[in-house]
């Protein structure tokens, strides 16, 4: 079929993704003013823009896209964004991101992501406060491939900022009240107060949520695993002048105190069993052979998290340029009781426990001026400690030893970055930026009772780098834009947090890629349709790699070098005034150039978590009632392509492709006072697994897999 218009070919497009052409026509032939695509509005670049004219491959989530889809933390954003997965091996507020198959093996507490969390552009280092609840938020922006210039260090696979609903210097306010399967419970909301009109507002959000255990734990003396149990405040107090000053000062805590995911333990010796001969999927009081929302364990992986500090957001207009400056401090303590074994022996139980401190600040000044040349200068400071204490119970049941280990870490950077642009025709932009980091590490005071002393020596590691990105853009009349561009980017040193002797503190080198994209923005039919898409290729070299190689010995090395090459799409219509959809497809092929794990030579091989197709779609379909009300149809569904979860691509470490559908029926009132709505989540009742580790001593596969197909219902009123 030869396609001579952009009708026949938004058909075409509509017909591989299950659309009707009827449904097309309307798209097409409707012209009339009225149910366009609203301008999505982003702060990839450290300014407001349109996101159609930014030249990165990005998913924004509005809040209505998080209410519609039930998205209640940030480890589910990945069921609407392309080639972004997530794997949990802890518990929703401890993600391991993988974007474009840039992802990490690494799950010590003193580690990092290649992608960079922020929320309201601070940036989190500590790994368990990286799954942000998702409450009173504006929009979720997922930025994917090398973020180094504007964003800084460890972004080589991408950026997630989480934003946070400003004030608005009018009484407002909501609150959500719901429940749902297993004794789910959740209150959340809004309200705010002006304290000085147009000049100074507070706003308070909240939320909290629990329910019972989605595992059922069959030990008559254990607790169900998987459970909810969280809550969050924030109060941001904001301030304008009405004369170019803006200031927004949020503070927040947060905790959650739920049990462990239920974890899927198979024993790696022949017939399924562990090191002392025990089936990990066998109910040891029937016999029988437990299901994927069962386990048998003595513990349930306790788990504590509590987060809480403030960060202050200013901006102020000076007429050629605008000064901003954001400051922060966080703490954060985290605790967890792993069942590692996965039964009711007492054959490995780990205690993790850690305490963080981390402070920010990042001044810029970006220019407000008219003309062919815009331009971002700034400095940036981070600072963080963690000191960690881990109890190793190994073999205790049966006299083995019960070890401790502990050490503080502290990590120190420094960075001044340079971004801009240059209009060259009013078609043809010109954009680049350099950044350079110096870092710098140092565990101390490292101790293993009762076996190691407490270390006199220092670990350290200082790195200096620049990244950065240089691309060219072209506009096409008002409704399209193609950009290309080389980005450069890296994850600075690591040091094995895991040891278990003194010479096992061994430091990881940085890692690095070299990212290519071709990317392509456009809008079609008066804004009534979105099409975007990129195409990238990246050299990756020296990822860090985390290698278990049994109890007493863990290695944290680099892997040596990789290729990986990908494509993503996604598209968003409005159909009708009443209908409208969004679709994302992603594709990656990627591969070990060059990688060898305990002798064995692994080039060639998939990356981990890098499965080679994903793809989302959701819907929303509206009637209006005859009294102005309104009854909103909303589904949604996310696929995965099968992945490996281990360099060695081996079977038992591998996750099959799978399905996660859900559906939402609202209905709105007129005045928009109140909205009831009924919801499902997992309908297709995924249990794919989606986080697998190996434990050596007791050879034990640990896996988790997703909360079970469950319902609920919920009620917000609006004043």
């Amino acid at each position: 079929m030869k396609i001579k218009s952009r009708k026949q070919l938004l058909a075409a497009m509509i017909s591989f993704l299950g659309g009707s052409n009827g449904s097309l026509e309307a798209v097409a032939e409707t012209h009339s003013a009225g149910f366009e695509i609203e301008e999505i509005v982003v702060t990839a670049q450290k300014r407001a823009q349109s996101l159609q004219e930014v030249p990165i491959s990005e998913t924004v989530l509005d809040s209505d896209d998080l209410k519609n889809s039930r998205i209640e933390s940030g480890t589910e954003i990945a069921r609407q964004a392309p080639n972004l997965q997530v794997s949990l091996l802890g518990n929703e507020m401890q993600p391991k991101f993988s974007m474009r198959g840039v992802s990490t093996k690494e799950f010590n507490l003193n580690g990092i992501s290649p992608t960079g969390v922020f929320v309201d552009e601070v940036y989190i280092g500590a790994s368990y406060l990286g799954g942000a609840q998702i409450y009173d938020i504006e929009r979720v922006e997922v930025l994917r491939g090398p973020q180094g210039t504007l964003f800084g260090k460890n972004t080589t696979a991408g950026a997630i900022n989480f934003i946070s609903k400003k004030p608005i210097y009018e009484k407002d306010g909501y609150i959500t009240g719901g429940f749902g399967s297993n004794d789910f419970w959740e209150l959340k909301g809004a309200g705010e107060l002006p304290i000085i009109e147009d000049t100074l507002s507070a706003r308070l959000a909240f939320n909290m949520g629990s329910s019972d255990g989605y595992i059922e734990n069959q030990n008559p003396d254990g607790r169900d695993l998987s459970n909810i149990d969280r809550e969050s405040f924030r109060l941001t107090l904001g301030y304008q002048n009405g004369d170019g000053v803006e200031a927004n000062l949020r503070l927040f805590r947060t905790e959650s105190n739920p049990r462990a995911i239920g974890a899927i333990n198979d024993g790696l010796l022949p017939g399924g069993v562990n090191s002392v001969g025990v089936n990990p999927r066998v109910n040891p009081y029937t016999g029988e052979r437990l299901a994927s929302d069962e386990t048998a364990t003595d513990r349930s992986g306790d788990i504590e998290v509590v987060g809480s500090g403030g960060y202050l957001t200013a901006d102020i207009d000076l007429g050629f340029a605008t000064l901003t400056s954001i400051s922060s401090y966080i703490e954060g303590e985290f605790s967890n009781l792993v069942d590692a074994d996965g039964t009711i022996n007492n054959i490995l139980h780990l205690d993790f426990g850690a305490e963080h401190r981390e402070i920010s600040q990042d001044i810029r000044l970006s220019s407000n001026t008219d003309g062919n040349v815009t331009w971002i200068a700034g400095l940036y400071y981070f600072r963080d400690s963690v000191d960690i204490d881990t109890t190793f119970h190994v073999m205790e049941e049966f006299g083995g030893p019960v070890l401790g280990q502990s050490y503080r870490q502290t990590r120190t950077s420094y960075a001044i970055y340079l971004d801009g642009t240059y209009e060259l025709t009013e078609s043809i932009t010109f954009y680049g930026g350099i950044r350079y980091t110096e870092d710098e590490g140092v565990l101390e005071d490292f101790q293993v009772t009762p076996i190691v002393p407490r270390q006199s020596d220092k670990v350290r590691y200082d790195d200096g780098e620049p990244t950065g990105r240089i691309g060219i853009r072209k506009h096409f009349g008002n409704d399209s834009m193609v950009y290309a561009q080389f980005a450069y980017g890296y994850r600075s040193s690591a040091i094995n947090g895991g040891a278990l002797s003194p010479s096992e503190v061994t430091v990881a080198d940085p890692e690095k890629i070299e990212a290519f994209e071709i990317g392509y923005k456009s809008q079609w039919f008066d804004r009534r349709l979105t099409l975007n898409s990129s195409v990238f290729h990246y050299d990756f070299t020296d990822q860090q790699f985390l290698n278990l190689v049994n109890i007493g010995n863990q290695q944290l090395l680099n892997a040596g070098s990789s290729t990986i090459t990908g494509l993503e799409v996604e598209l968003t219509a409005h159909v009708s005034e009443n209908l409208s959809f969004n679709a994302g497809f992603g594709l990656l092929d990627s591969e070990y150039d060059k990688l060898e794990l305990n002798g064995v030579d692994l080039s060639g091989n998939e990356l981990i978590e890098a499965p080679r197709r994903s793809a989302n779609i959701a819907g929303n379909y509206t009637i209006v009632t005859d009294n102005n009300g309104e009854f909103i149809f909303h589904m949604d569904a996310n696929y995965i392509g099968s992945q490996y979860f281990h360099a060695t691509n081996s079977p038992e470490f591998t996750g099959d492709s799978s399905w996660d559908v859900g559906a939402r029926i609202a209905y709105r009132s007129s005045s928009n006072k109140f909205e009831v709505s009924l919801y499902g989540k997992n309908l297709t009742d995924n249990d794919e697994i989606v986080g697998v580790e190996t434990e050596v001593t007791t050879q034990t596969r640990f896996a988790t897999v997703p909360f079970p197909r469950r319902f609920g219902i919920d009620v917000t009123v609006n004043f």
